[in-house]
C-alpha cells in the first residue's frame, strides 16, 4: 500500500516547522555575530570594583608668629657703687647711708657727677657716689634709700622699681640730706632688713655706731636678728678706722658681704 501524499507533505511540513524552531532559539542574534543567544549586559551595568576615595590631607594651621626677644633680666648689668659690683640673687637693693655729724667732717676734693672736681665733706662725697649707683640702676631692680643719725627715715615705705620716675625722685631725697645727730647703725640696717624681700644691703658710714643700741656688739646682734632672710651686707667705710673700721668690718663679715676703704 503506498504511502497518501498528502500524508507525506504533512509529515513534511511538521518537521520543517520544527526545524525553523530549533533554529532561531540555537542561533545567533541579529547583527551581533555568533554567540550563544543570552541576552547582552549594557555597558553602564557592570559591576566594576571601585576604590575607595581618598580625602585629601588637612591642611596645618599657619604657625603662631615668633614673639619678640624680650631683654632676660640676668643679662642687665649688676649695679655698682665706689667702682665695686653689688650682687643680688633677687634684684633687690636697699641704701643706708650715715648722716651723723661726724659725717660732716673730713673735706677733701671728689669728682662730681658732670664730671667736674670739687669740695666736700664725708657727706656730700658718699652722696656723688650714692647718686651714681641709684641712677645706673637696671629697670629689673628694685631698690629703696635709708638715712640715719639717732633716728631713721626712709625714701619710701616699700621697695620700688628702679625706673626714671623713681630714681630721680630718690635723687632728689639724698640730695635734701644734711648731718644731724649721732649714730644707729644697727637700728637703720635692722629697718632696711624688714623688707624680707630684700636680698642686698649697701652701708655708708664712717663706722661709729653711738646710740640706739648696746656698744657695737650690741649693733652687731641686732643687725644680725633683723637678718633673717640671708641679705648680704656690703659695707663701704668713709675714712674709717681703727676700732670703727674694724666694726665695719665685722658687720659686712657677719652678713657674707665685703669691706671697701673709701675716701
Amino acid at each position: 500500500m503506498k504511502p497518501c501524499p498528502i500524508a507525506l507533505f504533512g509529515l513534511a511540513a511538521v518537521l520543517l516547522t520544527a526545524s525553523s524552531t530549533s533554529a532561531q532559539s540555537t542561533g545567533p542574534s541579529p547583527g551581533l555575530g555568533s554567540g550563544t543567544g543570552t541576552t547582552p549586559t549594557p555597558a553602564g551595568d557592570l559591576d566594576l570594583p571601585v576604590e575607595k576615595p581618598v580625602a585629601p590631607a588637612p591642611t596645618p594651621p599657619p604657625a603662631p608668629p615668633t614673639p619678640p626677644d624680650r631683654p632676660d633680666p640676668r643679662d642687665e648689668p649688676p649695679p655698682t657703687i665706689y667702682g665695686e659690683e653689688i650682687s643680688s640673687e633677687n634684684d633687690t637693693i636697699s641704701y643706708v647711708l650715715d648722716i651723723s655729724c661726724s659725717m660732716d667732717w673730713d673735706r677733701r676734693s671728689y669728682t662730681t657727677l658732670e664730671g667736674t672736681t670739687a669740695s666736700g665733706t664725708r657727706l656730700d662725697r658718699a652722696k656723688v657716689e650714692l647718686l651714681r649707683s641709684i641712677m645706673g640702676l637696671s629697670r629689673n631692680f628694685k631698690f629703696n634709700v635709708i638715712a640715719y643719725d639717732c633716728g631713721t627715715q626712709r625714701w619710701q615705705r616699700e621697695m620700688q622699681e628702679a625706673s626714671d620716675r623713681n630714681k630721680q625722685s630718690a635723687a632728689a631725697w639724698v640730695r635734701r640730706l644734711t648731718p644731724i645727730g649721732a649714730t644707729a647703725t644697727g637700728p637703720a640696717c635692722a629697718l632696711a632688713l624688714g623688707d624680707r624681700q630684700n636680698m642686698s644691703v649697701v652701708l655708708l658710714t664712717d663706722g661709729a655706731p653711738n646710740c640706739g643700741a648696746n656698744g657695737f656688739d650690741g649693733h652687731r646682734r641686732m643687725i644680725s636678728r633683723a637678718n633673717s632672710q640671708g641679705a648680704t651686707i656690703n659695707v663701704f667705710g668713709i675714712s674709717a678706722s681703727g676700732v670703727f673700721r674694724q666694726f665695719c668690718q665685722n658687720v659686712a663679715a657677719d652678713a657674707g658681704g665685703s669691706y671697701f676703704d673709701v675716701p
